[in-house]
């Protein structure tokens, strides 16, 4: 323990002093200081110490305490003074403090990291023992918060990249589409450049993407990130084409190094001639429900086999009763149950041709046939039976049980960033259907085993997931989207040392964290949230193991609220699980 600044400040004089004093004086009682400081705090945050004092028997003050090495203390109470910069003491010989509690505030360097140690003493009382230690609440730790907004930041810029996909092959004269898949995370900006095979011809860029020329494509915005995690263009292949071919590009993603770097996926894609195969090598295969209910419409898929196809007749024939209609492709129904396509001089110019069939509701329950026959090359074999799917089943329509419905708020997602949870496991979950009505930049979820930031595909409970919206008013996705799925089996999630981005799960109740994280009650220290879109903060910071507000909007996490549909911070010290309700 340090040697006391304030036995320094009142030197011998006052030493002696409290000898005289303390020699003449009735025994007395034994009053104590107590310090209560949080368990944690961050970098550059301004804290408020208390000391806690049981007077009976002070009948003089004399206190000093000392903050780590570098912490800057002010604004003592009740008359303290502040001895250098990491010091603060109340000194008065001939009387007790007029309080049962002192405080003052410390500022934490904002390159502070770990567990920092307090110390002081306190001698209140004329009589012995004298100088005693301030022993309660000695320590706290300080660590890294959160990043309010998406977090931590984006990705290192290696992590960049386009990759290009391409089908394997394809025939001479055939259109494709090129698909650029990018990986987005820390871009700033975009330079994307593709280059197909001489004499080839590009088309249809998708996102503001630019025909250079005949054979080059380009997207190019220096201030600015694709708006879009995968590009598109069309290629058409020369009809005379055959072999191999290669397409290069490049691309330049961020504004930092390395700068322009080779798009090297799918490089190669195989130009190959179809030509005439064997006229028994021709089919028409009926593709059939395994089976429907009275009343409803089927659709009927007839797949084609065409290599060596020169002409079209095809009829097919549904159940007695049954009503046809809807025939693809330029067919025509020839009576009630009976659908064909005849062009004599020509091949069908599909592989998949489809009509619709109306099956009677006073169906009785039971197998049914259909019959058909196709004749696809003016050659041999001449007319075909189909012979694939010439049976269904007609079931009886299942009674549907009453099952309740339960009524779940939607989920709003304000201007700029949000921090956002799902209650439940989802009937669907993907994010393409969560998100299908919203108009949103980025959706990012920080991976804390990996250190890492990710695109989510999928939405899941006890995950906490940030979203940027590019609307300046509230979006809200439906309660009819946010279906759960049923049965489900209660949610549990790994989480690991540092920061971990988690929801709730209790859709229609709020509760203190200290049931919620009841599960991780051994691991984690602090817990932060919810995000406030419109001012950019957070709500609360709940420290584990405290009760009531502590200072300003730190609390204990019997008083800090979690609620359905938000996003917390927290601080975890050792891998655990989280159980969901």
């Amino acid at each position: 323990m340090k040697i006391a600044k304030t036995i320094k400040l009142f030197g011998i004089l006052s030493l002696v002093c409290l000898v005289t004093l303390s020699m003449i004086s009735a025994a007395a009682a034994n009053p104590t200081v107590c310090r209560e400081l949080p368990i944690s705090a961050n970098p550059g945050d301004t804290i408020t110490v208390e000391l806690n004092m049981e007077l009976d028997g002070a009948d003089k003050t004399v206190i000093e305490d000392n903050v780590p090495a570098g912490w800057v203390v002010s604004n003592p109470s009740d008359g303290g003074f502040i001895v250098g910069t990491d010091t603060v003491t109340w000194a008065n010989t001939g009387a007790a403090p007029g309080d049962n509690q002192l405080t003052y505030d410390v500022t934490i360097p904002g390159d502070a990291a770990g567990t920092y140690a307090f110390d002081g003493v306190f001698d209140l009382a004329v009589a012995a023992p004298g100088l005693q230690a301030i022993t309660c609440e000695t320590q706290m730790d300080v660590v890294e918060e959160p990043v309010p907004g998406p977090g931590p930041g984006p990705g290192p810029a290696d992590d960049l990249n386009v990759c290009r996909d391409l089908p394997t092959s394809a025939n001479p004269g055939d259109t494709i589409t090129v698909i650029l898949d990018l990986t987005l995370v820390g871009a700033d900006k975009t330079v994307i450049e593709d280059n197909v095979p001489a004499g080839w011809v590009v088309s249809n860029p998708s996102d503001g993407g630019a025909v250079e020329d005949t054979n080059t494509v380009n997207w190019i915005f220096i201030n600015s990130a694709p708006s879009d995690n995968q590009l598109t263009y069309d290629v058409t292949i020369p009809g005379d084409a055959a072999g191999t071919y290669n397409f290069d590009g490049e691309f330049d993603l961020a504004v930092a190094a390395p700068g322009l770097q080779t798009i090297d996926c799918d490089t190669q894609m195989n130009v190959e001639e179809a030509g005439p195969g064997p006229v028994d090598d021709l089919n028409v295969c009926r593709d059939l429900p395994t089976s429907a209910n009275p009343g409803d419409t089927i659709t009927v898929l007839l797949d084609l086999t065409l290599v060596g196809a020169d002409k079209t007749v095809i009829e097919d024939n549904v159940p007695a009763g049954w009503l046809v209609s809807n025939p693809s492709d330029g067919g025509s129904i020839e009576d009630t149950n009976t659908v064909n396509w005849i062009f004599i001089n020509s091949a069908p110019g599909v592989t998949q041709l489809t009509y619709d069939v109306t099956i009677p509701g006073d169906a009785a329950v039971g197998p049914y046939t259909f019959g058909g026959e196709f004749d696809l090359a003016v050659a041999a074999p001449g007319l075909q039976t189909i012979t694939c799917d010439t049976q269904m089943n007609v079931v009886e329509v299942p009674e549907e049980p009453e099952c309740p419905v339960a009524d779940y708020d939607p989920i709003v997602i304000e201007p700029c960033w949000n921090f956002m949870s799902v209650p439940f496991a989802l009937n669907n979950s993907s994010v393409e259907f969560v998100l299908a009505d919203i108009n949103y930049n980025n959706l990012l979820y920080w991976n804390t085993s990996g250190a890492i930031w990710e695109i989510p595909t999928e939405f899941e409970p006890l995950k906490a997931y940030w979203i940027e919206s590019n609307e300046s008013v509230d979006q809200l996705i439906s309660s009819e989207i946010l279906e759960p799925l049923t049965p489900a089996v209660p949610p549990t999630m790994t989480v690991y040392p540092g920061w971990n981005a988690i929801g709730y799960t209790d859709s229609m109740a709020i509760l203190p964290a200290e049931l919620m994280l009841g599960s991780i009650d051994e691991s984690y220290m602090v817990v932060i949230g919810p995000y406030d879109s419109a001012n950019g903060m957070y709500e609360q910071i709940g420290h584990n193991g405290e009760t009531g507000v502590i200072s300003g909007i730190h609390v204990g996490t019997d008083i800090f609220d979690m609620g359905p549909y938000e996003g917390f911070w927290v601080y975890v010290t050792q891998e655990d699980t989280i159980a969901g309700f």
